[in-house]
């Protein structure tokens, strides 16, 4: 059985040409990040264009930097600092070193005080706050490390800005001009932010799909609503880590896939999966540790982000990634249990019913294969919220976007379909394109009766391919 969770890889300098970006496809990434807190627009463009010609189906996301402080530039790239000494946060424009760096929210030193804890790079460096002079901030090492350029800065006692600024309104703006497929958002807190941006979305025309951040303690406690109007979530445990005590990241990582999973939404886990392979060709067997939970928990995608965008080993870390994911998967199917894909009462109780149908009838039947035809991709997120083991799901689809929108989604492969035939037809035309894709045996498709209306599935017929 093939790989079913997908692997999201962040796109940056250690991968953006053509060659290194065939090498990550070819290793298994299925969706490729742009993640606009760092690169020009002009190198995001190059890369969206030169994946789109590598291969069409990969699905490309926008990841919007947000309201986020962040340290500017540092001379050479990044510095070591070092626990105990001093250290200086300033708005003024200078260049970071090993003593001083540059902060991009300059009123920052008014709403800070003595005594706070200020975390940069997703909390592996630790200041506290001594003193305020004007512009400046002065703060001592608790815990030292690398830092470099545009790293962010988490205050958790703030609550810093909300919405979009005047940066994500253009690069979102940009980013649907190029077509990305998903829209991430960062430091969602409550439903309100996410519909924000999907009015944008249709303003634009496009068709392009919302990914709520989860990285703020008023997300948790709006999770319900969030998940509700957003396309997908990624649980993104970086800022998240910082902002509510570490010791509640794993717990609140398993209650976010598992409402997800219920509602039949893609969930990404990100951040540090496999972070020692920035610099090293093996991860820890912590880090595969955690790969492998977060798979057996039952995200849709696993994200490596300095992994691929920065690190020295992007196609191993990918590879690495994928056998991790493999072996779990395959320990989940030998001691899988069985579990209710039933979600909450909504407007699709129909098609909520039929691909639970699905699946069961595809247990009862000894099917390997569950087909889908599919306008929007909806019937394939919902029967692939039940997590059948040791079966296929096929979406079949006449929508390109939908296609690669779909590889985020667990388990399911897609295939591009001329069109989807009306009446009794679509199921003749449905076997012959299985066919055609080298799937034999006992199948079970799943359709909506008039094809042409959305969200409209409503028959299961079991055939014989």
């Amino acid at each position: 059985m093939e790989r079913r969770a997908k692997i999201v890889c962040t796109i940056g300098p250690a991968c953006r040409g053509r060659q290194a970006l065939g090498k990550l496809i070819a290793a298994g990434m299925d969706v490729a990040r742009l993640n606009f807190s760092h690169g020009t627009r002009a190198e995001h463009r190059d890369v969206f264009e030169t994946l789109r010609r590598l291969k069409g189906d990969i699905a490309i996301m926008q990841d919007l930097a947000g309201p986020k402080i962040r340290i500017g530039e540092m001379k050479d790239g990044q510095a070591a600092l070092r626990e105990g000494e001093a250290f200086v946060l300033t708005t003024e424009a200078v260049s970071g070193d090993a003593g001083r760096a540059h902060v991009t929210y300059d009123s920052l030193p008014a709403r800070v005080r003595p005594g706070d804890d200020l975390y940069l790079a997703d909390g592996i460096i630790h200041l506290k706050v001594e003193k305020i002079r004007g512009r400046r901030i002065l703060c001592r090492i608790v815990h030292g490390g690398t830092l470099t350029s545009r790293k962010g800065l988490n205050v958790p006692r703030l609550r810093i800005g909300g919405g979009l600024n005047a940066k994500d309104r253009g690069d979102l703006d940009f980013g649907l001009a190029l077509g990305v497929d998903y829209v991430a958002v960062s430091f969602v807190r409550s439903a309100a932010d996410v519909m924000r941006v999907k009015r944008i979305i249709a303003g634009r025309k496009s068709s392009a799909l919302v990914v709520a951040k989860i990285e703020k303690p008023e997300a948790l406690d709006n999770i319900d609503r969030i998940i509700d109007v957003s396309d997908a979530v990624m649980v993104a445990r970086g800022d998240l880590g910082v902002e509510i005590p570490l010791e509640r990241v794993p717990a609140a990582q398993k209650r976010i896939i598992d409402k997800c999973r219920t509602e039949g939404k893609p969930v990404i886990v990100a951040t540090q999966m496999l972070e020692s392979m920035v610099r090293s060709e093996r991860p820890t067997r912590a880090e595969a540790s955690d790969v492998a939970n977060a798979t057996l928990d039952g995200a849709d995608a696993l994200m490596l982000s300095e992994e691929t965008a920065v690190g020295l080993y992007p196609v191993e870390s990918v590879r690495t990634m994928a056998r991790v994911i493999e072996e779990a998967e395959h320990y989940g199917e030998r001691h899988a249990r069985e579990r209710s894909c039933a979600g909450r009462a909504s407007s699709m109780d129909t098609v909520d019913a039929v691909c639970s149908a699905a699946v069961e009838t595809a247990r009862y039947a000894g099917a390997h294969t569950i087909g889908c035809l599919t306008h929007t991709g909806t019937t394939a997120r919902l029967i692939a919220r039940c997590r059948p083991p040791a079966v296929r799901i096929v979406a079949l689809t006449s929508d390109p976007a939908v296609m690669r929108r779909i590889r985020l989604v667990w388990g399911v492969q897609a295939i591009l379909v001329d069109r989807i035939e009306p009446g009794d037809e679509v199921f003749a035309a449905a076997k012959a394109r299985l066919r055609a894709a080298g799937i034999r045996g006992r199948v079970v498709l799943t359709a909506g009766i008039p094809v042409s209306k959305k969200g409209s599935t409503n028959t299961v017929h079991v055939v014989s391919i």
